[in-house]
């Protein structure tokens, strides 16, 4: 027996999110459960993901005691609509991130800056943990969102010691809620959960840090905004367009480098240095497009559009997380 877990349509046609299902097979549950709940939820079907434990299933898998099924359709139906659909999501949530970075840069003190990042950082931990939930890893999230309040105020009152303190404690409290509550205890569950708390804590206190020692004189978060917005724009459009030369995570690369430059420019920072800094740069927007695809699906899906509003800002939380270390390497 395994327990089916029903998403979006399907669970409102099936008129239950989670059922107990015989079958020895994955294809042998789901024709009962089309057995148990009709036509129409067969037809919702043709188009949906179905994950065994976490992991892509088909239908000829066997089925052990306790194993969890689920099927999750795309969001509207169809896959071209679909990547419509979370192209403009990106593009909204990119637009609002990139606002928040902006005015809360502007905002006098550190206190906005710190509650801006601790925000965005919220925002996309909460979209992954809605991801890896569907895929029946639910991570440790309140612990997650713990250690990025931690490491705005770490960096802020001990600076480097706090951010090198932050790592620890980012890893220290999410294996602790493990320990508090059995549920996080599995290694599918622990992993990404760690994962995400280092990067985002990394995010948080790294662009703490820039701004207090490289913002007013060399204009560093100014930059990575310009860069930020480049890349996530080319990004988008790459994705909706298709280009047989030029793909989201090349023109990502190149939109880094050409960003950093623009902005070396328009405040008058050193160009050289910027274009190292944009290398960097480039190479962290990509892994961070790798990392998110990974997180949010499983496996690297270089020619799919991963699930989640927030996927623009996957790239843009690593590429932060390495920026501190960057720009004190090269300025």
């Amino acid at each position: 027996m395994a327990t089916l877990r029903l998403f979006a349509n399907l669970r409102e046609l099936a008129g239950h999110s989670r059922v107990e299902v015989e079958g020895e097979t994955v294809g042998e549950v789901i024709d009962r459960a089309v057995a148990r709940f009709g036509a129409e939820f067969a037809a919702g079907l043709g188009s949906a993901a179905m994950w065994r434990n976490g992991e892509p299933a088909s239908a000829s898998d066997p089925i052990e005691e306790g194993d969890e099924l689920a099927l999750i359709p795309p969001v509207s139906g169809g896959g071209n609509v679909m990547v419509g659909e979370m192209v403009d999501a990106s593009l909204v949530t990119g637009l609002l991130g990139l606002l928040i970075l902006i005015g809360t840069n502007l905002a006098p003190g550190s206190a906005w800056w710190a509650a801006g990042l601790v925000l965005l950082a919220a925002l996309w931990a909460t979209d992954l943990a809605a991801r890896l939930t569907d895929r029946g890893r639910a991570p440790a999230t309140v612990g997650i969102l713990a250690s990025f309040v931690i490491a705005a105020v770490a960096t802020h009152v001990l600076g480097g010691i706090g951010f090198g303190l932050t790592l620890f404690l980012a890893v220290a409290i999410v294996m602790g809620w493990g320990v508090a509550i059995p549920d996080y205890r599995q290694l599918e569950v622990v992993a990404p959960s760690v994962l995400v708390a280092l990067v985002g804590s990394a995010a948080v206190g790294s662009l703490m840090l820039t701004r207090t020692f490289f913002e007013e004189e060399h204009h560093a978060i100014s930059i990575l905004i310009v860069v930020a917005a480049l890349s996530a724009v080319t990004a988008v459009v790459l994705s909706r367009l298709r280009m047989p030369v030029l793909d989201p995570y090349s023109g990502t690369a190149l939109a880094a480098v050409v960003g950093a430059v623009v902005g070396a420019v328009l405040w008058g920072e050193d160009i050289v240095g910027y274009i190292l800094i944009g290398l960097g740069l480039a190479v962290a927007l990509v892994a961070g497009r790798s990392l998110g695809s990974i997180i949010r699906t499983g496996r690297l899906a270089l020619s799919e559009t991963p699930p989640g509003p927030m996927t623009t800002l996957d790239p843009l939380l690593f590429a932060a997380a390495l920026y501190y270390p960057l720009v004190s390497i090269v300025l």
